[in-house]
């Protein structure tokens, strides 16, 4: 007898916030173009979290922010609902901090997803630090939305992925591919590369170094990264692009106007921060990032 299971949900990460909600909105489209459910969380992160773990909290006071939570995840559910059907949205309050409940929904989940800023809950969390604890050891790929009021950009179009020219780079292309297969548009894969002999200024103007030489290895760097990958997916059109830049700020900039900026971050262990490209890419870019994951070991 075959048992039929249940795809793993796009989980969101909410509170009262406006970001939030444009948080939410952005994962029931990703939920529907997933063909899944939509699972709302929102985490009590109060006030007077410190004294409650010093003292006994005040009941009537902890009633009554999770009943307001409920009823902001009440109507954030209903208007998903218009986009989901009832049936896949479902919503949940959790006592651990906002990064914890995070941490530990990613296991269940196919994709995370959270806002840029916030009221305090899960998405104001991400204007700092807190950002490298919850995507650098998530179990799925997380989108982190980017502050609205920096890039206005209609319509976007591209799914924009970064490539080193590594084992790994085969996780982010299946993950990009997905993308913009589903969001019906073009792929750019972009690869940053940087002065052979950065020492020092006189180095890297050199009439010796054979720059044109550099940016050819450069580009079957990017080539090698590619191959195959087009004969599996012939229907997403792919565009390459090699910069002599900073990775990150490659990326940003080739992804100002692209509808999601895929990058990578490696699980070596339990205290693995993010890399300054990865940290860079999320604190400055105008557009949908998503990290994904690369699990210990390279590709999957």
């Amino acid at each position: 007898m075959t048992r039929s299971t249940q795809p793993r949900p796009v989980v969101v990460g909410i509170d009262g916030s406006e970001a939030a909600r444009t948080a939410a909105a952005f994962a029931a489209g990703e939920a529907r173009q997933r063909d899944t459910s939509l699972h709302l969380l929102h985490a009590l992160s109060w006030p007077l979290a410190g004294i409650a773990a010093r003292t006994e909290p005040d009941m009537d006071l902890r009633t009554m922010l999770r009943t307001g939570a409920e009823t902001m995840l009440r109507g954030a559910a209903a208007e998903a609902a218009d986009v989901l059907g009832a049936e896949r949205v479902t919503w949940s309050v959790v006592e651990p901090d906002p990064v914890t409940a995070l941490w530990e929904a990613s296991d269940d989940a196919q994709l995370i997803v959270v806002g840029s800023r916030g009221v305090g809950g899960v998405a104001g969390l991400l204007v700092g630090s807190t950002t490298n604890g919850l995507v650098a050891h998530s179990s799925c790929p997380v989108v982190v939305l980017p502050d609205p009021t920096s890039a206005a950009v209609s319509p976007r179009s591209s799914v924009v992925v970064g490539l080193e020219g590594r084992p790994e780079d085969d996780v982010l292309l299946e993950f990009a591919y997905a993308e913009a297969a589903a969001r019906g548009t073009d792929l750019v894969a972009v690869h940053a590369w940087q002065d052979v002999a950065p020492e020092t200024a006189f180095q890297s103007m050199s009439p010796l170094v054979d720059w044109a030489g550099v940016l050819a290895d450069e580009e079957r760097v990017l080539a090698e990264a590619l191959a195959g990958w087009r004969d599996k997916d012939p229907d997403v059109p792919v565009r390459e692009a090699v910069l002599r830049e900073r990775t990150a700020r490659a990326l940003v900039s080739v992804g100002l106007t692209a509808q999601l900026l895929v990058v990578g971050h490696r699980h070596r262990s339990p205290l693995t921060r993010l890399g300054s490209t990865t940290h860079g890419v999320l604190h400055r870019a105008g557009c949908p990032v998503a990290v994904v994951p690369i699990p210990t070991g390279g590709a999957r």
